[in-house]
């Protein structure tokens, strides 16, 4: 079907859209994919450190028990392929683990290793 009107001819389909408005519609959805990508990238970064963080300090809760009741000072610990090193010293508790920006050391100081346990 084809309507003629004093502007030109324009095809419709048989829902009533024209080409140039599916073709428009199309572009515009791309380039809001397009934009969202990296936004959505950065976003799965940050999550991925995050998780990473969060998995350093039940190491450090679990390395703290492990010094209160076995008298271990470090240790180590591999989840998902990421490797944890954990050592105490003097009151503090250290990881060191790798992200996505390279080396970490998560360190948490306390005057009382007992607090950790509780």
């Amino acid at each position: 079907m084809s309507t003629c009107q004093k502007g030109g001819c324009d095809s419709l389909n048989e829902h009533g859209v024209t080409l140039l408005e599916t073709i428009l519609s199309i572009a515009i959805l791309l380039l809001l994919a397009i934009t969202l990508l990296p936004f959505a990238n950065s976003l799965q970064g940050q999550l991925f450190d995050k998780k990473l963080a969060y998995r350093a300090s039940e190491i450090a809760y679990n390395g703290i028990k492990e010094v209160v009741l076995t008298g271990v000072t470090q240790g180590s610990r591999t989840i998902e392929g990421v490797e944890y090193q954990w050592y105490y010293n003097h009151g503090e508790i250290c990881v060191e683990y790798d992200n996505l920006k390279g080396p970490q050391v998560m360190c948490i100081t306390s005057d009382d290793t007992n607090l950790a346990l509780h």
